[in-house]
């Protein structure tokens, strides 16, 4: 897979590459301050919520540099649960105790997630994520990266699916 290539300047960071194929970034791919609404460093990599209805990551070994960039501006962190890394958990190569699933479970009906929606879910991303073996943290970024990857077709069918991902990350949010 290639990575996001960018450039963070002193007011905005500008993309040379975004790895993900339908998202904005690949049209617009000058993010200034003004279109960055929130910073998480509980995704993995760190993300941004940007033009509030997308998250746009950055590459694994640099969240020194977003955080210096986001402390300089005073970018708001966000205390939004980690949907995409609670709904992965089941694919984890992990055994969990009963009361971390039901723990997982509640989390994601307080964000306003239905049972019968949790199942429809997993079942769309489920050959997704089918044969990985990591047992530590799936999670949105994850998810895309094996959709785009994976799929022979999504370069021509996944703009659907890549907005469904974004709804789904920002659910719950206040």
């Amino acid at each position: 897979m290639r990575y996001s290539k960018y450039i963070i300047e002193d007011n905005q960071i500008v993309f040379e590459f975004y790895e993900f194929r339908f998202s904005s970034l690949r049209k617009n791919n000058i993010l200034t301050i003004d279109r960055i609404n929130e910073v998480d460093f509980n995704t993995f990599p760190c993300s941004m919520e940007i033009d509030n209805r997308e998250l746009i990551f950055f590459n694994h070994d640099d969240d020194a540099r977003i955080k210096e960039f986001t402390e300089k501006h005073s970018i708001k962190k966000s205390k939004k649960e980690d949907a995409w890394a609670l709904i992965c958990n089941e694919f984890l190569d992990t055994e969990f105790e009963k009361t971390e699933i039901e723990s997982h479970k509640k989390a994601l009906r307080q964000l306003g997630f239905a049972p019968l929606e949790l199942q429809e879910i997993s079942k769309k991303v489920k050959w997704t994520l089918f044969g990985t073996l990591e047992w530590n943290y799936l999670g949105h970024w994850d998810v895309l990266a094996m959709k785009q990857n994976r799929s022979f077709f999504y370069r021509w069918y996944g703009r659907d699916y890549y907005w469904w991902t974004m709804a789904i990350a920002l659910k719950g949010k206040n």
